[in-house]
């Protein structure tokens, strides 16, 4: 006999839109949603809230809309991928004006807004403790600009930061990406291509499903 149905509400960027995937997935939520249901033996009801170029404050904002807010609420399970593009807006900013501040202004307002996405959410579900939260850590789309990186890792620390409670998992990404940027990237060398999508719904489904 099939379980309940698990409702999945995916937040976010780019990433969470799929830009860069194929036309017959949508990134990483069509193979996410089918390894959900295989491991879970249950149907999957997925909602997706993605807009691409948003930013940390941009979907900070966006949790107030009351469809957002009602996907939340009834959520089992809720992935978020988040601050890639204000990385992005101050490298482009940095390769202008050469200035590091650039990416500490981003570092601080990022995380900022990070902790208050997750207080949002955890607020929002406050008298529901079966669902999950599922976050991803930053890849660098900019392995040729010397520095990123550090700033990609620093960017991730504040991700991992976020994990206190156990409903909060972060799926390692920056990793599984570092130094395969030409085969899991699409052509605009920025978003991930179909197998790196494939390799975000993996691991997404290796940090498990516990308490659902």
């Amino acid at each position: 006999m099939e379980r309940r149905i698990i409702r999945y509400c995916a937040i976010g960027d780019s990433l969470t839109v799929g830009i860069g995937s194929d036309i017959f997935s949508k990134g990483f939520i069509t193979r996410y949603v089918y390894l959900t249901r295989q491991a879970l033996n249950t149907r999957v009801h997925p909602a997706v809230f993605g807009k691409t170029g948003a930013t940390t404050g941009d979907i900070l904002k966006s949790l107030n809309h009351p469809f957002l807010y009602k996907g939340i609420k009834e959520a089992d399970i809720i992935t978020i991928t988040a601050g890639g593009n204000d990385l992005i807006d101050a490298a482009k900013q940095f390769l202008q004006d050469k200035k590091e501040e650039d990416f500490f202004i981003a570092l601080e307002k990022g995380k900022r807004n990070l902790e208050d996405i997750i207080k949002r959410l955890t607020d929002i579900k406050q008298n529901d403790q079966r669902y999950i939260i599922r976050m991803m850590n930053l890849y660098n789309p900019f392995p040729e600009i010397k520095g990123v990186d550090k700033w990609v890792e620093a960017f991730n620390h504040n991700i991992e930061s976020l994990t206190k409670s156990p409903l909060i998992k972060v799926a390692d990404i920056h990793h599984l990406f570092m130094g395969k940027e030409q085969e899991v990237l699409s052509s605009d060398h920025i978003h991930p291509n179909h197998r790196g999508y494939c390799l975000i719904a993996n691991a997404l489904t290796k940090l498990g499903y516990d308490p659902l």
